[in-house]
């Protein structure tokens, strides 16, 4: 009973720590659109929003543990938050990349149809979001201070809590949050080489 009450007092820290750093790294990087220091694509962020409530369908549908499950949704809202302001505070290309995310992006729509298997989709999802990074990664490498070291420290904790509020879990059920460590871990790791 008492070992009970600990866990649960645990997944609720651990879950708060998720939704804290989470919400927190889109409020910086929304922080810096409204002071002009950050214009994104506005198409960009249309086609990463539909890639984001791809990737929360596949995490929800594939019965991810219920951090990764939070941490989709804090993802989620916080791209449709700022694709929204992007739309007054953003630019408008519309290039070979967005293009290409698309087309991985209809791919991935099309297996929904053909395949019940959500985690093939989630994949295809997380596939087109590392495409469509790679210029941003090619940015970071070259001068740090071009992204928001806060943006994405912050949401590299709140994958870092879902991994840990996850343990004991399957690997299946944790992609998610495991691609976010990855990913916003290298482009912190790369922010913080270039900024010294």
């Amino acid at each position: 009973m008492h070992r009970n009450h600990h866990l649960k007092a645990t997944f609720l820290i651990l879950n708060t720590l998720i939704l804290l750093f989470g919400t927190a790294s889109y409020v910086a990087g929304i922080w810096q659109m409204l002071r002009g220091k950050y214009k994104p694509n506005t198409f960009s962020r249309v086609i990463w929003l539909l890639l984001a409530i791809n990737s929360t369908a596949g995490v929800v549908l594939s019965q991810s543990s219920p951090a990764s499950v939070l941490l989709a949704w804090v993802f989620l809202i916080g791209n449709t938050a700022m694709c929204v302001i992007s739309f007054w505070h953003g630019t408008r290309r519309f290039g070979y990349l967005e293009i290409l995310c698309m087309t991985l992006l209809l791919v991935s729509a099309v297996l929904w149809i053909a395949s019940p298997n959500p985690l093939l989709n989630l994949g295809i999802g997380l596939f087109a979001h590392l495409v469509g990074a790679s210029p941003t990664f090619k940015s970071v490498y070259q001068n740090g201070k071009s992204e928001s070291l806060a943006f994405w420290s912050l949401f590299f904790m709140a994958s870092v809590f879902s991994l840990v509020a996850s343990i004991g879990s399957p690997i299946s059920s944790v992609i998610f949050p495991l691609y976010f460590v990855v990913f916003d871990g290298t482009m912190m790791g790369l922010c913080v080489r270039k900024n010294r």
